[in-house]
């Protein structure tokens, strides 16, 4: 395995990420990952993250990009769904030119796996980018309207704080614009648009986070090619789970 590191400006904020690549290839597929909005919450001891996850598509002859949002690890800025979608944004057109640490990655065999806001995110933007070769969206909300209210907004914006994702004390300029902001992510009205681009859509029944009705809703308003897993007994943070992993990683690999 190769790793290569690269740094991009999305807006003046630093965005860092790696390539794994895997050795003695050509020209091979790409996976991106997409991390969720953290939790504050520890992590899991002995957890390799999302490294572990890409050893079986490099495995596989596949490479796979790791980054941090912004907000988020080493990437600079601070956390929001808007810059989120301009941060995945750059990524894709980055992957897709084939420059610096995506040299040899083919631009026509790329697909993205989302994890929770990262997936929703990932929605958003594989609706309005054609071309790529699959998407697995795992416990996406369909709507951030289900979840976050307006009088809720502003201790979202303090727990942001807490745990560090949110570090300019001048942001954002107001609750009104953040809320806004929030509410620009929305799947459910974006996912008729990623066909003929297939969709797998995962989720736990027992996702004590975003509850599972919102992936019936986004499997409802998608088009075909679709498929949809419910992973009995599943919670939120399905990346540790075995049986929803497996059902991912071999249905992306059997479409690059």
């Amino acid at each position: 395995m190769e790793a290569r590191d690269f740094v991009l400006n999305c807006s003046d904020v630093e965005l860092r990420g790696k390539v794994l690549y895997p050795l003695g290839g050509g020209g091979v597929p790409l996976v991106i990952f997409c991390h969720g909005i953290p939790s504050g919450d520890p992590a899991v001891p002995g957890d390799p993250g999302y490294e572990g996850l890409a050893e079986r598509f490099l495995e596989r002859g596949v490479a796979a990009c790791i980054f941090n949002f912004r907000g988020t690890g080493d990437s600079g800025g601070d956390f929001s769904l808007p810059g989120w979608m301009e941060d995945l944004t750059i990524i894709l057109e980055e992957a897709g030119s084939g420059r610096g640490a995506f040299e040899g990655c083919l631009p026509d065999r790329m697909a993205l796996m989302g994890f929770s806001g990262g997936a929703a995110v990932s929605i958003v933007c594989a609706a309005r980018r054609p071309g790529l070769r699959a998407l697995v969206s795992v416990s996406s909300p369909a709507d951030f309207a289900h979840l976050i209210t307006r009088e809720g907004i502003g201790g979202f914006i303090a727990h942001a704080r807490r745990i560090g994702i949110i570090r300019d004390p001048a942001f954002p300029p107001s609750e009104d614009e953040y809320y806004e902001g929030m509410h620009a992510c929305r799947p459910v009205r974006e996912v008729h648009r990623i066909s003929p681009t297939p969709l797998l859509i995962v989720h736990g029944d027992a996702d004590e986070t975003v509850p599972v009705r919102e992936a019936h809703l986004l499997y409802e308003a998608a088009r075909e090619p679709k498929e949809m897993f419910i992973v009995p007994g599943g919670g939120h943070k399905l990346r540790h789970h075995a049986e929803a992993m497996d059902r991912a990683v071999v249905w992306l690999l059997e479409r690059l």
